[in-house]
């Protein structure tokens, strides 16, 4: 029974395929020369066209005159005719001549006629299908072919059931079946084109259904058997696709794709199963590639990888991994092959075949990958077939202009199958080599960055290329170095760096002879000098320290940004973003800072150096930088030099404080007096700067600077923190103390700041807050300065005193309010006069509350004697300089 499938496949196969390719190819000639007819209609017509626009119109006739006739001077009409019946028609008058049409008004003279415009073609309408068309027409049609296909699964069914036929014999009929639905299909082709796309998708159907039945129910034929015949099958209905459209097409793809995972097999045979599934790829993107299918690419892109990670989860070990790394490379190349005239297009571009093709090699490369790092890297093939596909990328990206960005992959696959294979072994040495490591890293960024220099001359980008070229070698090097700088102590990282800037160097000194006659050439000339500059750069962290990479990147904005300004390119001074981004980063959000050895000398420690060296290298990008005019990228180099200023002040001020534990949490009385101070006089800075020319950066500067420095004084230094609620070591000497730091040298900042701020910030208000900033800070100057001489040491906490120490305050706080007042009267700031008078007011309330039942004996007296002859004083001072009401 074996014998008689087999015989059956192969009659229809040999005499099935070649009589629908004659047909299709007869068809298609007749159909080719119809349309050339037509296009040669066509042409003719647009050039009469063309000519009769182009011919001048005549000029239109002039109107004569008509004279002036009386109505009674008319013609009258001419007598009508009586009326005469028909005559029959006879049969002699028919072999005479015809009488001469008689023209009415032949007699008159000729009026110059105008040309009639040319008729285009007629106009069309498009017939809007609406619901019933779409359910008669289209709807029922697929319908029944469902309906057809059933058939033959519920016949053989029945047959089952009542036990009428051997099983031989139903899968026999069941092909019959389908051969007849086909043969159908061809039969009423020329009459309806969608009933035999129909018919022939059932009878595809009916064929997929008695071949897998016959396998998966009967057992009738062997595996083999089964898969030759499956395949055999899925050629004959892609190559009928051809004739009868996309859905046969996507019955033949899900047939062969699944048809493996139904037959199954005793033994897996990895290079059967995927030269199976790459022939049945290789078809359907044949047909796609005709007729222009490209959502069944997607299918196949989907089946192939479905397959490829089944096989993967179903065989570990991968003993064959090279059929699968062959099989990935050829399916990227069929893509690519299906697509390629599509590519080629110059106009509408065909944002669906990109895509696709994207995805494609993407996918693949990605199987690659997660393939190598599930071997661990054992077996050779699998790196030589990513390193293909890695080859063949660039080569596809050089030549189609519009895939050049996808080169870009190529060492990014590479990084991840390295990255992957190293993290799956958990970062141990014994799980993986690291001799292989090193070398696979060496030679995958040798391999790209020479392919993406010799691929770079006379290309549309070639600036893009060196720039590939630089990123794959030094991507790849860091990479190897952050893997194995621990297991391999003795590698000299910098000179390799150094040694990998010489043929950059030599690359860039030979471009400079062909730039001046290569378009694009200074662009990249421009990209080889920064690589250049990237691995000199990089060399000196490499033999230092770690805390050194981040210098390098600023090293490497400010070369860049020279370069850049040097050969005028846009492109590579878009380079400084990333690199000004990875300087603030690290150096304003990075935690590992803190741990950074900074040496036991206070300021002059690594801070100082690493920071100083950062900000001077911004400053040199600032000078190639501003000339371009590129404001937005100066704005922000001018602000990340200042925060690094900001951020060094700051760690200088903790690494006197705390040495040896910078990551220690909270600070002393005096580190953050020393902080308010800092950033105070950064802020009074960059106010100066504002007022001076008006940078943008330096106002935010004094802005953002200003508000920690406020916030830490007055809510933790005056409220929270201060040394009468927490004991605070300030010193013993009165006025040269921690006080005089803590308070009155910030208040001095904000009385100087006052009179800055209104020249820069359109709102008066703020000079409100400075004001008033300083006028608390004063104030509680004075009041910490009078229990700092009662109580040295701070030892009392809480605001109780008594005595000689609350008749104290009371005289402080009045000679502070005095002197606001005569402040605010010399000055004319009614602000001082409102603080002073409210001062004054707060004494008052003190002297009747808490002096009258505090104080005993002459302290009383005096507090109430000095309370009211200052209060005299200050009336008639008051009167004096015209405040009094009138």
């Amino acid at each position: 029974m074996e014998e008689i499938f087999l015989i059956l496949v192969g009659i229809a196969w040999a005499l099935g395929t070649p009589l629908i390719a004659i047909m299709a190819l007869v068809r298609t000639s007749g159909l080719r020369r119809q349309n050339e007819r037509l296009a040669a209609d066509l042409a003719v017509l647009r050039r009469e066209v063309a000519a009769s626009r182009a011919q001048p119109l005549p000029p239109p006739a002039l109107a004569t005159p008509l004279e002036d006739t009386p109505v009674d001077a008319a013609v009258p009409p001419p007598p009508a005719p009586p009326f005469m019946p028909e005559p029959g028609p006879d049969p002699e008058a028919s072999s005479k001549t015809e009488p001469d049409a008689i023209v009415i008004g032949a007699d008159l003279p000729v009026a110059a006629t105008t040309a009639a415009p040319p008729v285009g073609p007629p106009i069309l309408e498009s017939v809007r299908a609406g619901w019933e068309q779409r359910l008669g027409a289209r709807a029922f049609l697929w319908v029944g072919a469902i309906t057809l296909a059933l058939a033959a699964i519920f016949l053989v069914r029945y047959s089952i059931e009542e036990g009428y036929l051997s099983p031989e014999v139903r899968v026999i009929l069941t092909a019959l079946f389908g051969f007849a639905l086909i043969a159908g299909a061809e039969r009423i082709r020329p009459r309806d084109d969608r009933v035999s796309q129909a018919l022939a998708a059932a009878g595809v159907a009916a064929l997929y259904g008695s071949l897998l039945s016959a396998v998966a129910l009967y057992g009738m034929i062997s595996k083999v058997a089964a898969g030759g015949g499956a395949a055999a099958l899925t050629a004959f209905a892609i190559t009928l696709s051809l004739r009868y459209g996309i859905f046969v097409a996507g019955l033949a793809f899900v047939g062969g794709f699944l048809s493996p995972a139904i037959i199954g097999s005793e033994q897996p045979n990895t290079p059967v199963l995927f030269g199976y599934l790459l022939a049945i790829a290789a078809g359907t993107l044949t047909v796609i590639r005709v007729r222009g299918w490209w959502m069944l690419g997607w299918g196949v892109l989907a089946g192939s990888a479905l397959w490829t990670v089944i096989w993967m989860l179903a065989d570990p070990e991968q003993p064959e991994l090279h059929w699968v790394g062959l099989f990935l490379v050829a399916l990227a190349g069929l893509f690519v092959w299906a697509s390629w005239r599509r590519i080629l297009e110059r106009e509408n571009p065909p944002r669906d075949v990109l895509a696709l093709v994207w995805a494609s090699l993407a996918v693949t490369g990605g199987l690659l990958v997660l393939a190598i790092a599930q071997d661990s890297g054992q077996q050779t093939t699998g790196w030589l077939a990513l390193a293909a596909h890695g080859v063949g990328t660039l080569a596809f990206a050089r030549w189609t202009p519009r895939f050049q960005f996808v080169g870009g992959l190529a060492p990014a696959l590479s990084l991840a199958a390295l990255a992957l294979w190293w993290w799956t072994a958990g970062g141990v040495p014994a799980h993986w080599d690291v001799d292989r490591f090193g070398w696979l890293a060496t030679c995958f960024g040798g391999l790209y960055a020479a392919a993406a220099f010799a691929l770079l001359w006379n290309a549309p980008r070639p600036g893009f290329w060196a720039a590939l070229s630089v990123s794959a070698a030094l991507s790849h090097f860091l990479f190897a170095w952050y893997v194995l700088r621990g297991t391999s102590p003795g590698v000299p990282w910098g000179l390799i760096s150094i040694g990998l800037a010489v043929p950059f160097f030599v690359g860039a000194e030979r471009l400079t002879r062909w730039r001046e006659t290569m378009p694009g050439g200074t662009e990249a000339l421009g990209f080889l000098a920064a690589g250049v500059t990237f691995f000199i750069g990089t060399a000196i962290p490499l033999e230092l320290n770690r805390e050194w990479i981040t210098v390098a990147y600023a090293v490497e904005l400010a070369a860049v940004a020279a370069i850049a300004a040097q050969l005028g390119l846009v492109a590579l001074r878009r380079l400084c973003w990333p690199l000004l981004v990875i300087v603030v980063v690290r150096f304003v959000v990075n935690p590992e800072i803190l741990k950074y050895p900074i040496g036991l000398t206070p300021i002059f420690n690594w801070m100082l150096w690493g920071y100083g060296i950062s900000v001077a290298a911004l400053v040199v990008a600032l000078r190639f930088l501003r000339p371009t005019g590129d404001v937005r990228l100066v704005r922000s180099v001018e602000a990340a030099a200042a925060l690094l200023v900001f951020v060094l002040l700051t760690l200088e001020v903790r690494s006197v404080f705390q040495p040896t534990t910078m990551m220690t949490l909270g600070a002393s009385f005096m580190e953050r007096a020393f902080y308010v101070l800092v950033w105070g006089a950064f802020a009074l800075a960059a106010l100066w700067k504002t007022r001076l020319d008006g940078d943008v950066v330096a106002l935010w500067a004094w802005r953002l600077s200003s508000a920690p420095a406020v916030a830490v004084v007055l809510f933790l230094q005056v409220l929270v923190a201060s040394p009468v609620v927490q004991p605070a070591d300030v010193g013993r000497l009165p006025i040269l103390n921690g006080l005089l730091l803590a308070y009155a040298v910030p208040a001095a900042l904000a009385v100087l700041a006052r009179r800055w701020v209104a020249d820069v910030e359109p709102d008066r208000r703020l000079v409100m807050v400075v004001g008033g900033v300083a006028s608390i800070l004063a104030f509680a100057y004075v009041s910490f300065e009078v229990r700092h001489f009662f109580d040295p040491g701070f030892e009392r906490l809480g605001f109780e005193a008594r005595g000689l120490e609350l008749y104290a305050y009371s005289i402080a706080w009045l000679l502070f309010g005095v002197a606001l007042l005569a402040l605010g009267f010399l000055r004319k700031a009614a602000a001082l006069r409102h603080a002073g008078m409210a001062l004054v007011c707060i004494v008052v309330a003190k002297v009747f509350l808490i002096d009258m039942a505090g104080l005993q004996g002459l302290l009383r007296v005096f507090s109430f004697l000095g309370l009211g002859a200052a209060l005299i004083g200050l009336g008639y001072a008051y009167r004096r300089l015209g405040f009094d009401s009138k």
